[in-house]
Order: structure tokens, then C-alpha cells, then sequence
């Protein structure tokens, strides 16, 4: 037997202090390889994927599916085979863990449009999470390093029967599990999946439900392919949900509460509205996208994008709300930098991924980052550093078809951009009536920031630059 070692809840993340188990992927007993996963943690931002510092036999796991840990407390012990191996990862060393390594599903959408589906960027898989790593809980300096798995080499090899099998898990994101199990689904049995590299989408476990739910053999055996007691998959609500289910407030959904009270009760709301032509936004944004890919840009420019550039020129002329309130010091802080988080309605609640430096992004650059983050958030690859650090947040209601909202602030920002749907209205060109593309537009501010002529203002300037985008042109 060689040495026993236990494998602590590694630091998840700035301010993260817990993570719930959503799946085990190792059993008592089970041969464990250097860097193999070994479960999943949810935490209030994220899924991530924890692999396991040593190699060995796992001796004794601690909690169960849906028990949150701590940072610090054991995760799994270890029967250690190689000790010298195993102290190449020091005590207290934070390295780089994988969320969910398997590859964004491909019916992700690709990014918020204000009324449209958009199509998916290139770089939408970056998977890599930064989360604490090591046999102990510590504080040391922060380094890079890709996660890596050794496959079991057969008989001969390294691997046992146990590895083998776990190498053939289907691959699929949490949230297409989650929908999996919502709906009776076996993975298994519809693995290889139609998107990227056999990966399992929620279209191939939406057609697997429809399917169990009219054939005969499903109609014999209704517990294979209902989850819900009296409830036909067929009649399962948004989502797989139905009357008299019971969702636990915990992890993100808890974050979420969290937040939306804080919002709430501490910041004194204001709105300011107004109402756009925005055909001229649309038809640019469709030649910048014709443009790009002449020139070999892969992706699409959304009206969305250059709406959030138009948003970023003008919070550079109304810096007031790209602020915070230091209550301590009893001081505004206006920003220089500005860090644009998008909201997202992804299966797992609402997430709010932050582009950084969007001032310092060209109007292309912008649009493939906004992709990149929406995919990453719906499938489950987003990392936890990529949802903080916001300081004016964008949401794009009008991709769920609401006209007007009334958004809440993302504390402690100074205020939130709701961008509604764009719809055909009659509209009045040079004295006539022409049928235009309009949206409207809503700021929600912190009214101990900012005042109505403040946020009355950078709307409306929102506004002028989406009716005559080409304006943009003159910002660098």
C-alpha cells in the first residue's frame, strides 16, 4: 500500500468559499490517474470540472450528489501508487482546472441579438478554468497548465477496467445532462451526439424524449422516460419542469437571489427610455458581417454587437455611469477601464459573462468576444473569472421578444442598458410615413450616482448613435 493522501476542495475562485457536487465520476475502489477528473462542483458562478492531483486508489469519497463542501475540506482520499509523482504537485499550488471539459454543444447560440439568432464564433471552446489545485488549501502564486487525462492503454496498460469504462462516458455538458436526466433520457444510448466531436446536444436529447414518448415501448414502460410522477414527457413544461416539482435555492439559482435582493434594497432605481429607428444599425451590421468574412473573419456581426459599441462610446462620454459607489469613503469612483457584462439566460439560471477592456475593442473584436461568452455560459464552459469584475452591464431582453423591460442594476454598478426587441414600426422618414425597424432602449441607474439628466442623456446618445451607427467611425 503506499502512502494515503486526502485531496481538499480546491480554491474555486475569487470570493467562491463552496462548491456543490452535481456528479462523481469515481467510485470506492476505483484507479484514479494523475490529472483525471473526478467530479463536478457547482458553485455560485460555475460548473467545473475537479481533477485529481494524485494517482492511486480512491479510498473514501466525502458527500454526496447535491452536498455542498467547503474550500479546505477533503474531497477524496488516496491509496497513493507513486509518492514521488505525487509530490511533484506541491501543497497550497493553485493550477488550473478544466469546467465541463467536454466541447460546447453545437446548438448553442451563439450570442444575444436583439430579435435574431446569431451565428457561433470559431473560438467559443475555450474551456479552461483558473481554480485552486493541490493536496491542500493555499494562497501561492497562480500558474497555467492544461489539465490532461491518460487513456487507459488496454490489458497491458495503465488504465484498468474502471478507467475504460469511465473514458466511454457520453460526452455532454452539465446543463445537457441535467436535461437528460429531467427527461428519462439515457445518454448512453444516444451517444455519439450530432454535435462537435460526438458531443451530445440538447437537440439529440430533446429528439430522444419526443421519440420514447410516442413509441410503443415507452407507452409499457412509462418510468424509463418519465421523470415527473403523472406527467408524459410530451407535457413536461420549459425547461422539463411540470406543477409540483421542488427546485432546491442553491448554487447559482441562490447566487442569483442573492444579488437581486442586494440590487433591490440597496440601490434607489431610476430608469430614463427611448424609443430608436434602428434599420441603419441592421444593415450595417449585415455589411461589416459580408465584409469580414471577404477578408477571412469567421462569425457573424449582430445588430447586438454594434449596439454594445455604440454603448461603450457612450459611456466614454458619460463616464458617470461607468462608476461605483465607494460607501465607506463616501466617494464616486468613475472607471477608467470599461468592463461590459451581458446578461444571458442560459438553462441554469441568468449569468452575467464580462467582456474586458471593451473600450479597447474594434467593433469586430466585440462581437466575437460577445459569442464566445453567451456560448461558453449556455453550454456550461464559462469560466468563473469571466463572470466578475463588470462595470456596466448590457441586457438584451429583446432576444426573448419583450419590448420594454424594467432592468435591474448589477450591484455595485451605477447602471444597467435594456435593450429591447427590434420590431417593424410606422415611423416618420423626412415628413413621410415609412415602415422602419425600431428598438427600445431603457437605462436603470443608481440615482446616488447619477441623476435623470445624466442617464437621460447617455440614452439618448445610445440612441442617436444606433439611428446613424456610421457615427462610430469617427471613435477610434
Amino acid at each position: 500500500m503506499g502512502e494515503i493522501r486526502d485531496f481538499v476542495v480546491p480554491d474555486l475562485g475569487e470570493g467562491l468559499e463552496s462548491g456543490e457536487i452535481v456528479a462523481w465520476h469515481v467510485d470506492v475502489g476505483d484507479h484514479v490517474e494523475l490529472n483525471q477528473d473526478i467530479c463536478e462542483l457547482e458553485t455560485a458562478k460555475a460548473t467545473v470540472s475537479v481533477p485529481c492531483p494524485f494517482a492511486g486508489t480512491v479510498v473514501e469519497r466525502f458527500g454526496e450528489v447535491g452536498e455542498e463542501l467547503a474550500v479546505g475540506e477533503p474531497l477524496v482520499r488516496i491509496d497513493v501508487e507513486d509518492v514521488a509523482a505525487a509530490a511533484d504537485v506541491p501543497e497550497g499550488v493553485d493550477d488550473q482546472l478544466e469546467v465541463a471539459d467536454e466541447a460546447a454543444s453545437a446548438d448553442s447560440e451563439a450570442g444575444p441579438e436583439a430579435g435574431a439568432e446569431d451565428d457561433a464564433a470559431d473560438d467559443a471552446h475555450d474551456t479552461d478554468v483558473l481554480v485552486g489545485y493541490g493536496a491542500a488549501a493555499g494562497s501561492a502564486t497562480r500558474r497555467r497548465r492544461n489539465a490532461t487525462r491518460k487513456q487507459p492503454t488496454g490489458p497491458g496498460g495503465d488504465g484498468d477496467a474502471a478507467s475504460a469504462s469511465r473514458s466511454q462516458r457520453p460526452l455532454a455538458p452539465p446543463p445537457v445532462r441535467k436535461l437528460a436526466k429531467d427527461l428519462g433520457v439515457d445518454l448512453a444510448a444516444i451517444a455519439p451526439g450530432s454535435g462537435k466531436g460526438g458531443i451530445v446536444t440538447r437537440d439529440d436529447v430533446r429528439a430522444a424524449a419526443q421519440a420514447a414518448a410516442g413509441a410503443p415501448e415507452a407507452q409499457q414502460a412509462p418510468e424509463a422516460v418519465v421523470p415527473h410522477t403523472g406527467v408524459a414527457a410530451a407535457d413536461l413544461g420549459f425547461r422539463g419542469r411540470a406543477p409540483g416539482d421542488v427546485i432546491a435555492l442553491s448554487g447559482i439559482r441562490k447566487r442569483i437571489a442573492e444579488k437581486m435582493i442586494r440590487s433591490r434594497t440597496t440601490i434607489p432605481h431610476a430608469s430614463a427610455s427611448v424609443t430608436v429607428d434602428c434599420t441603419a444599425t441592421w444593415e450595417l451590421a449585415d455589411r461589416l458581417t459580408r465584409s469580414a468574412r471577404s477578408e477571412g473573419h469567421s462569425g457573424r456581426i449582430t445588430a447586438f454587437a454594434v449596439m454594445a459599441r455604440a454603448t461603450v462610446l457612450a459611456l466614454r462620454r458619460f463616464p458617470i455611469l461607468n462608476a461605483f459607489l465607494d460607501e465607506d469613503a463616501d466617494e464616486i469612483r468613475l472607471l477608467e477601464g470599461i468592463h461590459l457584462g451581458v446578461a444571458v439566460d442560459t438553462d441554469r439560471g441568468l449569468l452575467v459573462p464580462v467582456v474586458r477592456d471593451a473600450h479597447r475593442r474594434s467593433t469586430l473584436r466585440l462581437a466575437r468576444e460577445l459569442t464566445r461568452l453567451a456560448a461558453a455560459a449556455r453550454d456550461g464552459s464559462i469560466r468563473p473569472e469571466e463572470l466578475t469584475g463588470g462595470t456596466f452591464t448590457v441586457n438584451n431582453y429583446g432576444s426573448l421578444g419583450n419590448d420594454i423591460a424594467d432592468p435591474i442594476v448589477n450591484h455595485p454598478e451605477a447602471a444597467i442598458l435594456g435593450v429591447g426587441a427590434t420590431k417593424e414600426r410606422p415611423w416618420v422618414v423626412d415628413g413621410a410615413l415609412a415602415v422602419r425597424r425600431t428598438v427600445t432602449l431603457t437605462v436603470a441607474f443608481d440615482h446616488r450616482i447619477a441623476d435623470g439628466g445624466d442617464a437621460g442623456r447617455f440614452v439618448s446618445y445610445v440612441g442617436e448613435l444606433v439611428e446613424e451607427p456610421s457615427r462610430i467611425l469617427l471613435h477610434s
